[in-house]
């Protein structure tokens, strides 16, 4: 049995793949969510046709209005009529007639 010097261990180690620890732990990573994630399917809100008259300057005012958020008119109708159900469907939730609330 012969003896191992330091530069002989050298020589053997850089003959071997080093480990790349970032991609390691990217694929451990990757293992990981793949497990413990869970699919699931968002059902598509359903839609219903609406005709709505609009004068040429209230059409103009809103494809502006589109353009600026980088949206098509039919998004931007379809956010600012559930935007506004929404704040009815709230309002409704409140009392109309004030309460007086009282301690015993």
């Amino acid at each position: 049995m012969t003896m191992e010097t330091y530069a002989e261990r050298l020589q053997k180690r850089k003959g071997e793949k080093m480990s790349n620890y970032d991609m390691d732990e990217i694929e451990r990573e990757r293992d990981r969510n793949s497990f413990a994630s869970v699919k699931v399917k968002v059902p598509k809100e359903a839609t219903t046709e609406v005709e709505i008259e609009l004068s040429s300057d209230d059409l103009l005012i809103l494809t502006l209005a589109a353009h600026e958020k980088d949206i098509t008119l039919n998004q931007l109708v379809n956010n600012v009529l559930r935007d506004s159900l929404k704040d009815k469907s709230y309002k409704l939730e409140l009392p109309t007639k004030p309460q007086v609330l009282k301690e015993y």
